[in-house]
């Protein structure tokens, strides 16, 4: 007997192919995946480079293949900025929502008003970001950087900004039911971004929810019958780094996909004409199709997608049929889950952000006597340098150089190095001595006190724990592992330099903070240190 999820599934598929797209339904299906909601599995076993389907690029949704912004008026739409950001994909998004289910499936869509809406039924009602959370659910992630990353305040601010007076203008293009009900969808997190280039089938990849490149269309490229949102992006408005707002959008077929750290076995490419997933490993049959955007730690799981990856450190994926907690069941489903040993699970790729600002707090009580404006102008000077330091050592050892030092530095136009000077016990001494104040205050951010007692929590039975706090004390767990270990490098390589200090004259150990997964913000945000101060 089919369930209501297999008809929605089939009705996707049904359409998926009624609008040019192809699916080898021979060899991937899609069904409920424990904890993960939908996913694609191999209904046999599947070579590598095998296309999985294919779709054309007019059927991806965005404000280019929307016709919302037509049927808005393209004045309009420019006067309430829905061509800024991705306030005009949401407001498309909930178009597209509002008619799907104003409209009976059985009596059939009305393909100007919702030609999506067998997709929009395939997407999730419910949603574990922690956009959505609440402020208790929220304090459980205190001392990670999630919390200030969620962003909450930017997008109710563009939603009742843009998003409410543009739909009061014009209501007339929304169902009555829905007048009352303009919710803001999270599906926002789940786009690709795409920008222009010239190169041929195959040269970008679209991974997921990451960035992918898309091929230039030109005169090649199918274009809408309307006149698009693209047509009203100002490049005297838009910074040439930023991503084209009508580049964005919503691929069907293709976030039906789930992700695992150290699991993609298939990619979704650019063609001219269309987008093609292909497996990049043999998969067997009865195994999952994973499509990962990129092995992220869990803070930003979490964040942009409502999961956490928990597997056994220190091996490799092994079991692909797995759910989103990992290579082993970790469900609050599985009352089995306290029988493995949590200590050796985690995500390989967690990190730690280190704020330069606690740095400069810890360099400041450890030395009484460095002036304000000083230290100001060393970092000023850091941040203006075209390399950014990659580990806190060199940003340590600038902040605790002597004035006439970095004086001499900086007129050199070369920042400290990075590593430990072999032989400098004094320099050494100094240096690790800020960063293991600066790891302990660190430790001190979190909420739920030490790894043990994270860890005693996580080993609880798993109908003791809400879904959200558990992921919350996976993430923050993680973290506090990484500065407990960095913290036993650092002490120990203090202890050896107190006793080369003595008599052997070997300064420091060689040993590398690199090793350990510490980043500060420039580093773990991947972009410029400014916008971390």
């Amino acid at each position: 007997m089919s369930t209501s999820s297999d008809i929605e599934i089939d009705a996707f598929v049904a359409w998926f192919q009624s609008c040019g797209a192809y699916v080898d339904t021979q060899v991937m299906g899609i069904a409920d995946i424990p904890d993960s909601g939908r996913g694609a599995i191999a209904s046999c076993d599947i070579l590598t480079g095998h296309t999985l389907f294919t779709l054309p690029r007019t059927l991806t949704l965005s404000t280019r293949t929307s016709p919302l912004p037509a049927l808005f008026g393209l004045d309009a739409w420019r006067v309430h900025r829905l061509h800024k950001g991705w306030v005009g994909l949401i407001l498309c998004l909930m178009w597209e929502d509002a008619w799907t289910h104003e409209l009976d499936p059985e009596v059939g869509e009305d393909r100007t008003t919702a030609k999506w809406a067998p997709y929009m039924r395939t997407l999730p009602a419910t949603f574990d970001t922690p956009m959505f959370w609440s402020e208790e659910e929220l304090e459980e992630l205190k001392g990670t950087a999630v919390v200030d990353k969620i962003g909450r305040d930017d997008v109710e601010r563009a939603y009742w900004e843009s998003v409410v007076p543009a739909i009061k203008t014009s209501s007339i293009l929304f169902p009555p039911s829905h007048h009352e009900k303009c919710r803001i969808l999270s599906r926002s997190f789940t786009v690709s971004c795409w920008t222009e280039d010239d190169e041929g089938a195959h040269e970008g990849e679209a991974v997921g929810h990451e960035g992918a490149d898309d091929a230039d269309e030109g005169d090649n490229m199918q274009r809408t019958p309307h006149e698009d949102a693209a047509s009203v992006s100002d490049s005297d408005d838009e910074d040439d780094d930023h991503e084209n707002p009508s580049d964005i959008g919503m691929v069907p077929m293709a976030d039906l996909l789930n992700a695992r750290w150290g699991s993609e076995n298939a990619k979704l490419f650019y063609e001219p004409l269309l987008l093609r997933m292909v497996t990049t490993k043999e998969i067997k049959q009865g195994e999952q199709i994973f499509n990962t955007y990129g092995d992220r730690p869990n803070s930003d799981l979490l964040r942009r997608y409502g999961h956490v990856d928990l597997i056994q450190l220190g091996s490799a994926s092994s079991n692909s049929t797995g759910g989103k907690d990992g290579d082993v069941p970790m469900s609050e489903n599985n009352v089995e889950m306290e029988t493995f040993d949590v200590r050796n699970m985690g995500n390989p790729s967690d990190v730690v952000e280190i704020r330069a600002d606690l740095v400069v707090e810890v360099v400041r009580a450890i030395r009484p006597g460095s002036r304000k404006n000083d230290l100001d102008e060393r970092i000023e000077w850091w941040l203006d340098e075209d390399t950014i330091p990659p580990q806190l050592i060199s940003l340590t050892r600038l902040l605790l150089l002597p004035i006439p030092d970095f004086t001499n530095t900086r007129s050199k136009g070369k920042l400290p190095k990075g590593n430990l000077k072999k032989g400098d016990t004094r320099d050494n001494k100094d240096v690790l001595e800020v960063l293991d104040e600066v790891f302990k205050r660190r430790e001190g951010m979190y909420i739920g006190g030490r790894v043990e007692d994270d860890e005693t929590l996580l080993s609880s039975p798993s109908h003791t724990l809400m879904k959200h706090k558990r992921h919350a004390i996976i993430v923050r767990l993680g973290e506090k592992r990484i500065l407990r270990d960095v913290r036993e490098v650092v002490k120990g390589m203090l202890a050896e330099d107190v006793r080369n200090d003595k008599g052997s004259g070997k300064g420091g150990n060689g040993k590398s903070m690199g090793t350990k997964r510490v980043a500060s913000g420039a580093d773990a945000g991947h972009g410029s240190k400014k916008a971390r101060r």
